[in-house]
């Protein structure tokens, strides 16, 4: 695992940082924002700030690979039901990964090994969550997770991307806005 303090995070790109430095705007500094959730990994609120600039919008980052296994460990140090996003975002790392997955090309060599090793444990960690009474969006997001995380990327991302409608707050009766089946 990448220490927190090792120099090599500035050379990890990821949202709005590349080549060592931001581009502009407020940016988040990966290592020192996982110090923070190490810290408290229940601040849902800081772990939200955080994991857009990991991966977003199909898009894993290298520095999102050098995180999952800090974030594994941090969902480790928690109970289940208490572990929140945690070991989504550990899978929607994989599934935005593409193609490959886990085993994906753009992961640098000199973390690969740490975050693959990683990855099982998030697997056990997040059945260990599902386990447990979830909102139904949650349980939805750890099954994407879940799946990814065993190799079935694709359906990880159908999971993930699946829609099941909102309530219309007239009526009661499931409608799917525009745009959506």
């Amino acid at each position: 695992m990448l220490p927190l303090d090792d120099p090599r995070w500035l050379e990890l790109d990821h949202r709005h940082w590349s080549n060592g430095r931001p581009l502009g705007g407020e940016v988040v500094f990966v290592p020192h924002e996982l110090r923070w959730i190490a810290e408290d990994p229940q601040d849902a609120k800081r772990f939200d700030d955080l994991w857009p600039y990991l991966c977003s919008e199909g898009t894993a980052w290298p520095a999102a690979y050098a995180a999952v296994p800090h974030l594994v460990a941090s969902a480790r140090s928690i109970p289940p039901a208490a572990r929140g996003d945690l070991l989504y975002v550990v899978g929607l790392i994989v599934i935005c990964s593409g193609e490959f997955g886990a085993t994906g090309d753009d992961v640098p060599d000199d973390i690969a090994e740490a975050y693959r090793a990683a990855l099982p444990e998030a697997l056990t960690l997040a059945t260990e969550q599902l386990a447990t009474p979830q909102p139904a969006a949650t349980t939805r997001y750890l099954l994407a997770a879940t799946a990814a995380l065993q190799g079935q990327v694709e359906l990880g991302e159908f999971l993930n991307d699946l829609y099941p409608g909102v309530e219309c707050e007239s009526c009661g009766e499931p409608y799917y806005p525009a745009g959506r089946p």
